[in-house]
């Protein structure tokens, strides 16, 4: 009985022994391989180069928002921001608003934009900046905020956040798009449509020669109400009006001037006083014109100015 005792004692305490061996062999092999694991940095990034790298602003946005994908649009030949920001279903304010790089509404081949996958701008963070402050300045719930943000533990660390649907705050744009910002104040577009035509040098599409186009043509069907981009007096209303055919011109009185051409109906009279957004025309194809639309020309001091300074 005694020796059956001894032996069970030593096959225990051999068998703790190998127990031990095995679990430290197995540790210490963990161990090795934490240790010669892959350390994933994020990048780090300066505030300048966020702002001058579109792609570096995409890495860093990625890493910080729920819900939300940025990705890289190349500019190609012919294309604007409003063109673009319609190929994404929002409006130019959001191109404008995640791309603070931006001095110009101009674009160049192949210039790199940051775009998001839904509406919306990136708020520079300030030092004073409070998520409840942000929320109030933007109108938004700051729940919302934080939830599209998860990604930001300290918002005092960070450069930038995104604001879903809403537009950019133009007192944090440099001052070059703060000035071109001012502009949009003074006119309304006259219409919703499609443009089919800018403003400056163009194979003219009736004559064929190579000529400046001194508006912008908006594609719509014939009969489209056309409103008033500002208050103003009607200086013209008529359906002699050169290669413009029916037109109506309105002067609001503060050395700007804006053109309606091709019009198929007009709805003023001269000397009339308008509001911005009122009724003054129906869009046609009258004058010199392959198709209907509008072609809208704004003026100042008697030089044409490209529309789409003034209109969204």
């Amino acid at each position: 009985m005694k020796n059956i005792i001894i032996r069970w004692s030593i096959f225990f305490i051999c068998l703790f022994v190998v127990y031990f061996v095995v679990n430290a062999k197995v540790h210490a092999i963990a161990q090795a391989n934490l240790q010669s694991a892959m350390v994933v940095n994020l990048p780090q990034y300066t505030k300048q180069e966020l702002i001058d790298d579109a792609t570096a602003r995409m890495k860093y946005m990625l890493t910080r928002t729920k819900g939300i994908k940025f990705f890289i649009h190349k500019v190609k030949s012919r294309e604007n921001l409003w063109g673009i920001a319609k190929q994404h279903g929002y409006s130019v304010h959001t191109v404008i608003g995640c791309n603070p790089q931006m001095k110009t509404y101009n674009v160049s081949i192949n210039q790199k934009l940051l775009m998001p996958s839904i509406g919306g701008n990136l708020h520079p963070i300030r030092p004073t900046d409070t998520w409840q402050s942000i929320a109030e300045k933007y109108n938004i719930d700051e729940n919302i905020l934080k939830n599209t943000n998860y990604g930001i533990t300290d918002l005092s660390k960070e450069y930038f956040i995104f604001i879903p649907g809403k537009k950019p705050a133009v007192d944090l744009m440099n001052e070059s798009m703060q000035e071109k910002y001012a502009l949009r104040d003074l006119f309304r577009s006259p219409l919703a449509g499609r443009l089919s035509s800018t403003f400056g040098t163009r194979k003219h599409p009736v004559t064929g020669k190579v000529s400046k186009h001194g508006g912008i043509d908006i594609a719509v069907k014939t009969g489209t109400l056309v409103g008033a981009a500002a208050d103003g007096i009607v200086t013209v209303a008529s359906t002699n009006v050169g290669h413009y055919g029916t037109a109506v011109f309105i002067d609001h009185q503060n050395g700007y001037i804006t053109h309606y051409g091709h019009l198929s109906k007009i709805l003023v009279r001269v000397g009339q006083k308008v509001k911005a957004g009122q009724i003054i025309a129906k869009s046609g194809s009258t004058g010199r014109s392959t198709g209907p639309h509008l072609h809208f020309t704004v003026k100042k001091n008697g030089v044409s100015l490209d529309p789409l300074k003034f209109l969204w």
